[in-house]
């Protein structure tokens, strides 16, 4: 998401990353990480390209991990 200076990627760069990791633009995205800073980063990217309409959940893993009796889903490579 980031260069080596710590900048925004520009739009075709961002694009390609998406692109690279299967993530479709035209689907519904919720981003999220550890602790929500990350997934700001990432709906940021993505607001650049046009997906406006992405929400951040920001209590992230943190939150959601703290809780036993909530759903975790998993896959293998």
């Amino acid at each position: 998401m980031l260069d080596g200076s710590q900048t925004l990627l520009s739009n075709e760069e961002l694009k390609k990353k998406f692109d690279q990791e299967g993530i479709s633009l035209d689907k519904p995205i919720v981003t999220s990480c550890g602790t929500g800073v990350t997934a700001c980063i990432l709906a940021l990217g993505l607001h650049r390209l046009g997906k406006t309409d992405v929400p951040v959940y920001d209590g992230s893993w943190t939150e959601w991990g703290g809780h036993p009796d909530v759903p975790v889903s998993t896959s293998e490579a």
